[in-house]
């Protein structure tokens, strides 16, 4: 900082002892370092929950088509009840089956 810039800042503030001024700087300074520190702690947490929501969508991907799987083998399933209920047998079931491979 310059002299000059140090003389502005006095006027400014209506400082005119130049400990004062420094003291006034150095709690700035000592501020400025803190809320950096926090931007670090908050960037590293915004990291972290970025990582847990991919996670968290992953997961909700494969529990989505495993979703779709079980509901696929339900569907199959009733229909073979249903079937067996309406008075087909269990040969005629087998026999439709290998007729479809």
């Amino acid at each position: 900082m310059t002299p000059e810039r140090i003389e502005e800042i006095k006027n400014v503030a209506g400082i005119s002892d130049e400990w004062a001024l420094e003291k006034i700087v150095n709690e700035l300074l000592a501020a400025l370092e803190e809320s950096q520190g926090d931007i670090i702690t908050l960037k590293q947490k915004v990291e972290l929950y970025e990582e847990a929501l991919m996670t968290y969508k992953d997961n909700r991907a494969d529990m989505n088509r495993q979703l779709a799987e079980a509901q696929q083998t339900i569907a199959r399933q009733q229909k073979v009840i249903d079937w067996y209920e309406s008075g087909g047998s269990m040969g005629e079931l087998v026999e439709e089956g290998s007729d479809k491979e």
